[in-house]
């Protein structure tokens, strides 16, 4: 079936999904694209836009998951969407994740997160297939960054929606015409956290006496000013960096 016979659906949150939506929009007709927002969108935008918001003003068809599930012609676009997605009442088989992480490392939930606390070096982002597994689909293609020594995670969740779209671009005539070489991942190389693996309000306390490589990435994890900052010896952290091997605090 051609590309502009097709409905693509985008779902998700923030600024990242927005602007998927408006690229597809500057390349498809306005009336075959269909915007499903995340259940806690309540059209108000706060530290970040709200994709219901700016999809009511610019006149998209706001849908539900119950409405697309019989649509054949579907493209699904996942970009931060928070439900698991049962491909077994989709009519399509066009059905697709832009995921926070080389995959096949980090699945599942808090990927940014981890990927601070564990000291990566590198991050990204992962075009896939949704299949039956969660973040286990056949990957399309990824697009790579290093993470600076000094960056938080609140900064590398503002680079992985950057290039987020960057990938989306890259990617979208391919998907438009079901047009692509895809890979089945390595499961030897996986690692996977579930959405109760990390309690944010009880793990931003560190009570330390001597600061290692180890707790720098552990605070900077937590550095994420619209939820949380961590509190290091009894004292909000605003910042932290790693400096002529010092460990420099900036406190709130």
């Amino acid at each position: 079936m051609h590309g502009n016979s097709k409905f693509i659906c985008i779902a998700g949150k923030n600024q990242c999904a927005i602007d998927f939506l408006k690229y597809t929009s500057s390349k498809i007709k306005k009336k075959r694209i269909l915007v499903l927002p995340n259940k806690n969108d309540n059209g108000k935008s706060n530290w970040q836009p709200s994709l219901k918001a700016y999809a009511l003003k610019n006149k998209f068809t706001i849908t539900n998951l119950n409405k697309i599930y019989n649509i054949k012609n579907l493209i699904f676009i996942s970009i931060e969407y928070e439900n698991i997605i049962n491909i077994n009442k989709f009519s399509s088989n066009e059905l697709y994740n832009f995921h926070f992480s080389l995959l096949p490392k980090f699945r599942g939930c808090h990927t940014n997160f981890f990927q601070i606390y564990y000291g990566e070096k590198k991050s990204g982002v992962t075009l896939h297939k949704i299949d039956k597994g969660i973040d286990t689909g056949e990957i399309i293609s990824k697009i790579e960054y290093k993470i600076l020594k000094n960056d938080s995670a609140f900064k590398n969740y503002l680079k992985l929606m950057k290039y987020s779209i960057l990938l989306y671009k890259k990617n979208f005539m391919n998907i438009l015409n079901n047009k692509y070489v895809s890979k089945k991942q390595d499961n030897k190389r996986s690692s996977y956290f579930s959405r109760n693996s990390i309690n944010y309000k009880k793990m931003k306390y560190f009570q330390i006496k001597k600061m290692n490589l180890k707790f720098f990435n552990q605070i900077r994890a937590f550095i994420f000013p619209p939820f949380q900052l961590p509190i290091v010896n009894n004292r909000v952290v605003k910042n932290i960096k790693y400096k002529n091997k010092k460990f420099i605090f900036s406190y709130d």
